[in-house]
């Protein structure tokens, strides 16, 4: 009898990983399927993402199948009964309009974050580009998409962060779902992409990705970490993308929060022989770190209620030393202790591969006087999303299993 027992147990918990690995494979599949489904026929060939760039703008990127010009056309206009009045953006650089290509891209400029957005792209193919002469065929639009009021009453703003995809963009349906709601907007915190070698991995993992969460009225920011830093294709990925002063590393105010994003740079020093002598990073941290001491002092910095860093390395006082690779330890030395004088209340994280909440140093003379958040990493199992919401008198964020429930979680209020 109790063999006969242990037999229908076993048999049960069989059945029941098989039932979660089979709701699992269908949740990612019909994921992975919504994703590719911004990947379009004709002229506009990938709809287009809408990437953050900081109060009042909007950066827009879709692509086209042939080398083509494009504009955004923008309108707030929602009233019944009013004529809608659509606007024109684009993106130039040194005088020249962006054409004759196939990534196109547009800024929108003195938007109204306080009320909804709408907008589409056009474009026209080129047929022959001459230097007195251009010709077009017939323009033509993309599907239409809205984003939501960004700017909140009481300073209200909710954004999630993603980190460590390495190309199984299968996961963001399913983490997403387990996210709630609002959503004002997503940070993909580097290694989303696994080494870039095409335009192709370029397209279905980033930008497809991000023209889908534009479907549901979520803009993104794109961080790099160590991965997006390798491969052949990882010195295009600014083609694609609208970035403030064209830099990977930027801060913005969205409410109460001050919110820093930072360029993690490589792992490993720039002598070492993966590179081939191709990479300059030790000097680009430099800058960046002269930039965010100057970013701590700044008016929109000091003046907010909540300072938040979001970086793909983490900055983590628990490894010894002589444990620490190159690209944590510069993390650790030169900028903590700028998160520590800019008085940071968190850091959200990935690059480790495994959750976890690394609580402030208790030893307050060493500093680390704000916790560290750090998700997770594929497969879907081991993913996680972290959720930021914060307002004038309180700050919250959560990190968030695949399966719903909660890793680690902090309170702040005011």
């Amino acid at each position: 009898m109790k063999n006969f027992q242990r037999n229908v147990l076993a048999v049960c918990l069989v059945a029941t990983v098989a039932a979660v690995q089979h709701v699992r494979s269908t949740t990612e599949a019909e994921g992975l399927a919504a994703i590719r489904a911004q990947a379009t026929q004709g002229v506009i060939a990938v709809q287009p993402w809408a990437q953050l760039m900081g109060a009042g703008r909007l950066g827009v990127g879709w692509m086209t199948s042939q080398p083509a010009d494009g504009v955004v056309e923008w309108t707030q206009t929602f009233e019944t009964g009013q004529p809608v009045v659509w606007q024109e953006a684009w993106f130039s650089e040194d005088g020249l309009r962006q054409a004759n290509g196939t990534a196109q891209r547009a800024v929108i400029d003195g938007y109204d974050p306080t009320r909804p957005i709408r907008f589409r792209a056009r474009s026209r193919a080129i047929s022959s580009f001459r230097p007195y002469k251009v010709v077009f065929d017939e323009p033509v639009r993309s599907q239409e998409r809205f984003l939501p009021a960004m700017a909140r009453p009481n300073g209200a703003v909710s954004f999630i962060v993603f980190n460590d995809i390495h190309n199984r963009t299968s996961l963001y349906q399913p983490l997403l779902n387990r996210a709630g709601a609002p959503i004002d907007f997503a940070i993909l915190n580097g290694d989303v992409l696994q080494d870039p070698q095409s335009e192709a991995e370029i397209v279905q993992h980033l930008l497809q990705p991000m023209a889908w969460f534009t479907t549901r009225g979520i803009p993104c920011f794109f961080l790099r970490g160590n991965h997006e830093t390798r491969g052949a294709a990882a010195r295009m990925l600014k083609s694609y993308l609208t970035l403030p002063d064209n830099r990977y590393y930027t801060a913005m105010t969205f409410g109460a929060a001050r919110v820093v994003l930072l360029d993690c740079g490589e792992d490993k020093p720039d002598a070492n022989v993966e590179y081939s002598g191709l990479v300059d990073f030790d000097r680009y941290m430099e800058e960046q770190i002269d930039w965010f001491a100057r970013e701590i002092e700044a008016p929109a910095f000091r003046k907010a209620a909540w300072r938040l860093v979001v970086v793909h390395i983490p900055p983590d006082w628990r490894v010894p030393q002589e444990k620490l690779w190159h690209g944590a330890r510069r993390m650790r030395e030169r900028f903590a202790p700028l998160f520590d004088k800019g008085r940071v209340d968190a850091v959200i994280s990935g690059h480790n591969h495994k959750p976890e909440l690394v609580e402030p140093c208790p030893d307050t003379a060493r500093g680390f006087r704000w916790p560290v958040f750090i998700g997770g990493a594929h497969p879907l199992e081991k993913a996680t999303v972290i959720r930021v919401d914060a307002d004038a008198r309180s700050l919250a964020i959560r990190c968030i299993r695949s399966d719903g429930t909660i890793h680690a979680e902090r309170q702040w209020s005011r």
